[in-house]
């Protein structure tokens, strides 16, 4: 007895954690497994999982915790029949296996869990662990202490076969082993659970920076559609630069036959200038009796061969302030949109534009080369889409409800995940809508082969992991690193004036200083007297002027001229011969004196009482450079020794740097 006791009571105590730990492992996956609800992971690779994490840490305590001294203490008086002593000396490895392993198994499938979870939303990790582990432990302990009863006379013969039945050479070799398969079953473990964990933390940072990404480039076509459409809805209001062209009436019998076919030509000659300009597929002004000025496509007049196009069209106008309306699908036809504008009574402009050419507004970065995108109305007709299958059909109904889809105002972004599709809706102005969508398998599909990848090595990882742990740990976190850096949302904004800071705005001026065009503007802006609104109106004004400044920049600008403030009150703009669609030099020139002239007549008007009260004033350097690749530095020293001369000469003027002489202006 006494040299069982000495030798063999460790191994049995850790024969035993192997017996029981598996035994727990399938107790505790079938009743986690049968208690939750949203288990998605099959249940054979889930039970593999658990009693794998079971063994590892029972025979971790078995090595660790000397829970067979608690039984040696139990079986001190026990002498008559080594049966009786191994079952009462296994209770405490029983009951003390069964408690530590359920609660570092529980909290180890709960980590996991909780690594996929949103940290605001999710409840605290102690009490999730808390109440899983509660939910298992008294399973455990039961059937920890049966095991251990009906098991016992088991591990007691295997462990003196292995303490007793070889020689001590062979032993001594049979220890070494033991270690390694004891040392690699553990570094598996932890390796395998590492990879899970690291593996399901990398899809959830992807699947958020991916989600932002989608958001972004959602806002962005939701912005380019805009700015798409009021082009088309800006082109009409041509038409009112002459009374005549939007109260001509073709019905109104008081016209002669003289005065209408002078009215009509001049308005068909204005609407040829305008058309111009356009890509339309229809521009023409259609009267009630259907008499129509301009064109008009045969693909249109073939829905209206029995007339009716004047009712049709004016009938989709709603009762709202603007008096147009924007529409798809008419009789079916899904191969242009319409925009119809009531200029009177008896008179509608109608316009129209292929949808094909929307493919042009549709732009999105190659990481998200299997995005799907498409452009629907507010009820749902699908007007573009990158599978051209969609084109004229429905948005899917469960994705309609999901999104709430016609509850969505201009300006909205809504998120959802459908099928395990990533979705964001966007409403454009005119109230049609964006979606943009990605599987979430096609944003993992390189992190999957790489978790496929890792399981199949990772037993042989766990021979050599004290050699190799680290390079495989950040083998797994270089494609995580690589796509987060990959989708980085650059655009950076000063956030009080609205316009790019000073690190973006070097870096895109820059990058234009690349292009070929030679000639090119850099305009340096200055408030005088900046410094007296701050002291005697606060700080807190001076912040209002300079982000009303921002906005009336930005106003006054069009939209691929740079403008950037650079600290404090002041601001720079650049500005090409080629960008401003000019001629040469001279042009650009006169480009920016009445470019300039008009923004310090807006200054005036938008901080009249700031210049009444403190003097408030714009003074402008600008350097016209005509080199190739010029430096930022260069230009922007130039035009701010310009700015220098403006203020030095009165304030409130703009100066030209030249190389012979410099010139100002008021």
């Amino acid at each position: 007895m006494t040299d069982i006791k000495g030798k063999t009571n460790r191994l049995i105590n850790i024969v035993m954690a192997v017996l029981m730990s598996v035994a727990m492992g399938l107790v505790a996956s079938v009743v986690v497994f049968n208690t939750t609800d949203s288990m998605t992971t099959p249940f054979p690779i889930f039970c593999l999982l658990n009693v794998g994490q079971s063994v590892i840490v029972g025979i971790l305590v078995a090595i660790i915790i000397p829970f067979h001294k608690a039984g040696m203490y139990l079986t001190r008086n026990i002498k008559n029949s080594s049966l009786i002593y191994y079952l009462i000396f296994s209770i405490p490895n029983a009951l003390g296996n069964a408690v530590i392993v359920s609660a570092a198994v529980s909290f180890m499938n709960i980590a996991a869990a909780y690594s996929k979870m949103d940290p605001t939303h999710a409840p605290p990790l102690f009490i999730m662990w808390f109440v899983a582990w509660r939910r298992i432990i008294i399973p455990m302990v039961v059937i920890g202490y049966f095991v251990s009863v009906i098991l016992t006379p088991i591990a007691v013969i295997t462990a003196k076969y292995l303490d007793g039945g070889v020689d001590s050479g062979k032993k001594f070799k049979w220890f070494q082993i033991e270690l390694l398969i004891v040392f690699a079953i553990i570094i598996a473990g932890v390796t395998a659970v590492l990879d899970i964990v690291v593996i399901e933390r990398s899809k959830r940072t992807i699947k958020d920076k991916v989600s932002e990404l989608i958001a972004a480039n959602s806002k962005q076509i939701e912005l380019n559609i805009n700015t798409y459409l009021e082009r088309m809805e800006t082109t009409s209001t041509l038409l009112y630069s002459d009374e005549i062209y939007y109260t001509y009436d073709e019905t109104d019998a008081s016209y002669d036959d003289y005065d209408k076919i002078k009215y009509e030509e001049k308005i068909s000659d204005r609407i040829v200038d305008i058309s111009l300009m356009n890509n339309y597929s229809d521009f023409a002004i259609i009267y009630s009796d259907d008499h129509k000025v301009g064109w008009v496509s045969h693909g249109t007049m073939d829905m209206f061969e029995d007339s009716g196009i004047y009712d049709a069209f004016s009938s989709l106008i709603s009762d709202n302030a603007r008096q147009d309306a924007w529409c798809f699908g008419i009789k079916n036809n899904d191969d242009r949109i319409y925009y119809i504008k009531r200029l009177n009574d008896n008179a509608i402009l109608l316009s129209s534009s292929y949808t094909i050419e929307l493919s042009s507004v549709f732009i999105f970065p190659k990481q998200l080369e299997d995005m799907s995108i498409r452009l629907a109305d507010e009820k749902g007709r699908i007007i573009y889409s990158t599978n051209k299958e969609e084109l004229g059909g429905k948005v899917p109904e469960e994705l309609f409800k999901l999104l709430d889809y016609g509850s969505a105002q201009e300006g909205d972004s809504r998120t959802v995940v459908l099928n395990n599709i990533f979705v964001n809706m966007n409403v454009c102005s005119n109230g049609w809508r964006v979606l943009s969508s990605v599987p979430y398998d096609k944003v993992l599909k390189e992190n999957d082969e790489l978790a496929s990848f890792t399981a199949r090595i990772s037993v042989l990882m766990a021979i050599i992991f004290v050699l190799v742990g680290l390079v495989f740990i950040s083998r797994i976190s270089i494609p995580v690193d690589d796509l987060v850096t990959t989708l980085q949302y650059k655009a950076e904004v000063d956030r009080l004036s609205g316009v790019m800071n000073k690190a973006t705005f070097q870096e895109e001026v820059e990058e234009r200083l690349m292009e070929e065009d030679r000639i090119r503007a850099f305009i340096m802006m200055d408030m005088d007297n900046f410094k007296r609104v701050n002291d005697g109106l606060g700080h807190s004004y001076g912040d209002q002027i300079i982000i009303r400044f921002g906005k009336l920049l930005k106003g006054a600008c069009d939209e691929k001229t740079l403008i950037g403030r650079l600290g404090g009150d002041e601001f720079a703009i650049y500005l090409s011969r080629k960008i401003a669609g000019l001629n040469d030099e001279k042009d650009l020139r006169d480009y920016i004196s009445k470019e300039l002239d008009k923004v310090m007549e807006l200054f005036k008007d938008e901080f009249e009482d700031e210049r009444n009260n403190c003097d408030l004033s714009v003074s402008a350097g600008v350097y016209i450079c005509n080199e190739s690749y010029p430096s930022f530095k260069d230009m922007y020293e130039n035009a701010d020794r310009a700015l220098y001369v403006s203020k030095n000469r009165g304030k409130a003027k703009y100066t030209f740097f030249g190389e012979e002489d410099i010139d100002e202006q008021e």
